[in-house]
C-alpha cells in the first residue's frame, strides 16, 4: 500500500513540477510584454506628459474582483533545485489581506469579508507622520494572542504594484521598507489611537545552508513560543504573486520536512499520533478539510438569515492548512466605511471606490 501511495505522490509531484515550469515561463513572458508595453507608453506619452492611460490601466489591474491572497500547495517531493526557493516560517493565525488607505487600515478575510479597522504605520494607515499618504495591500497572518499582524508578502505598497515582481525582489523590498517603519514605530512605541503592530516575517534563502539549518533547528522560533509555528512556506524565487492557488508556493508542517526534503528539524516538532507518512497525512488532511468545509457550507445554507439586521457574523477558517478561528466583535462586524461618500463594507467595494477616487483625481490633472 505504501509503495502505491509513494508512486501516486511521485506522479502528483511530476505534474506539479511541470505546472511550475509552465507557470514560470508564462510569468516571464508576461513581464517581458509589460516591459515592452511600458516602454511604448513612455515613448508615446512622455512629450505631452499625459499619464492618464498608464495610471488607469494600473489601477484597473490591481483593483479587479479577483484580488485575493496567494494560496499554497503541498510540497509533495523535493524540487529538482531546492536552491531556487525561499523558506518562510508561518505562525498560527488567520490568513488575511491588510489594506491601508486614507488614514485607515482594514483587515479582510481570505474571502474578502471585512473583519476590523485600526491604524498602522503603513502608507496611508493613519498612524504614520512620514508615510501619511499612499496605499498598500499586504498578505498577512493575524495572531489573536499577540494581537499582531505578521506579513508574508506584498501586493501593493505606496501606490506601487508588486504583483508581477519576483518573490525574491518583493521580500527584499519589504525588508527595506519595514526597517523604516520599525524605526518610526519604535519612536512612538505603539501607543495611542488603536494602533496595531504589523511585523515582517524574515525569510531565508535555502541556498544558504547555514541559515536554513539554523531556522529549522531553532525552537521556539519566536520568543516564548508566541506566536506558535504553524508550518513552513516555500516560495520560488522567480515567481510572481498569484491571487489564488499556485504550485510556486508550497507548504509543509514542520514534522514533514525531514521526510519530504531530507532536512533535519528540531525534535520538538513532533508529528501527531496518527502520522505514518507525509503523503498519507496530506491526503487525509485534505479529505478532513473538505468534510469540514462541506459541513460548514451546509450549516450556513440551512440557517435562516435576518436580512433586516447585520448582527450575525460567520466563522472563517484561518490559514489554508491549519487556521485558528477568528470572530469579530458585534460592533465591528457591522461597521461600514465611507470613502469619498461611497459606502464600503467589503474588499471588492472598497477597491472599486478607491479606483473611482483615483480616476477622479487623474481627470483633474
Amino acid at each position: 500500500m505504501h509503495q502505491d501511495l509513494y508512486k501516486r505522490s511521485v506522479d502528483n509531484c511530476e505534474r506539479q513540477e511541470i505546472r511550475r515550469q509552465r507557470l514560470l515561463q508564462e510569468q516571464k513572458i508576461k513581464r517581458l510584454e509589460q516591459q515592452d508595453e511600458l516602454r511604448e507608453l513612455r515613448e508615446v506619452h512622455k512629450p505631452c506628459g499625459n499619464r492618464r492611460r498608464f495610471k488607469q490601466q494600473t489601477f484597473q489591474e490591481i483593483y479587479g474582483s479577483d484580488l485575493a491572497p496567494q494560496l499554497s500547495e503541498w510540497m509533495r517531493e523535493k524540487p529538482e533545485c531546492l536552491d531556487d526557493w525561499l523558506l518562510v516560517p508561518c505562525p498560527k493565525g488567520q490568513r488575511c489581506l491588510v489594506v491601508s488607505s486614507r488614514g485607515k487600515t482594514r483587515m479582510f478575510s481570505k474571502a474578502g469579508r471585512f473583519r476590523m479597522s485600526f491604524k498602522s504605520y503603513l502608507p496611508g494607515g493613519g498612524a504614520s507622520v512620514k508615510h501619511g499618504s499612499g496605499f498598500s495591500i499586504l498578505d498577512c497572518i493575524y495572531n489573536t494572542d499577540n494581537d499582531t499582524f505578521y506579513v508574508l508578502d506584498v501586493l501593493w505598497y505606496g501606490k506601487q504594484c508588486f504583483l508581477d515582481c519576483e518573490a525574491q525582489f518583493r521580500f527584499f523590498w519589504l525588508k527595506s521598507k519595514f526597517d523604516e517603519l520599525d524605526d518610526e514605530a519604535e519612536e512612538r512605541d505603539y501607543v495611542g489611537d488603536n494602533i496595531k503592530k504589523i511585523s515582517l516575517i524574515n525569510s531565508c534563502d535555502i541556498a544558504n545552508n547555514v541559515l536554513t539549518a539554523q531556522m529549522l533547528q531553532m525552537y521556539p522560533l519566536w520568543p516564548e513560543n508566541r506566536p506558535e509555528l504553524d508550518g513552513f512556506l516555500f516560495y520560488h524565487k522567480d515567481a510572481s504573486y498569484t491571487c489564488g492557488p499556485t504550485p510556486l508556493v508550497c507548504w509543509l508542517f514542520p514534522f514533514m520536512v525531514q521526510d519530504v526534503l531530507e532536512m533535519s528539524v528540531n525534535s520538538s516538532y513532533e508529528p501527531p499520533p496518527n502520522y505514518s507518512s507525509p503523503w498519507l497525512y496530506m491526503d487525509e488532511f485534505d479529505k478532513d478539510l473538505a468534510r469540514k468545509r462541506h459541513k460548514r457550507q451546509t450549516k450556513q445554507m440551512n440557517c435562516s438569515v435576518d436580512t433586516d439586521t447585520m448582527n450575525s457574523f460567520s466563522t472563517e477558517m484561518g490559514e489554508g492548512v491549519e487556521g485558528e478561528e477568528l470572530r469579530t466583535k458585534e460592533d465591528t462586524a457591522t461597521e461600514q466605511f465611507f470613502v469619498g461618500e461611497k459606502d464600503c463594507d467589503s474588499l471588492e467595494r472598497i477597491m472599486s471606490a478607491e479606483r473611482l477616487l483615483e480616476m477622479e483625481g487623474i481627470s483633474e490633472m
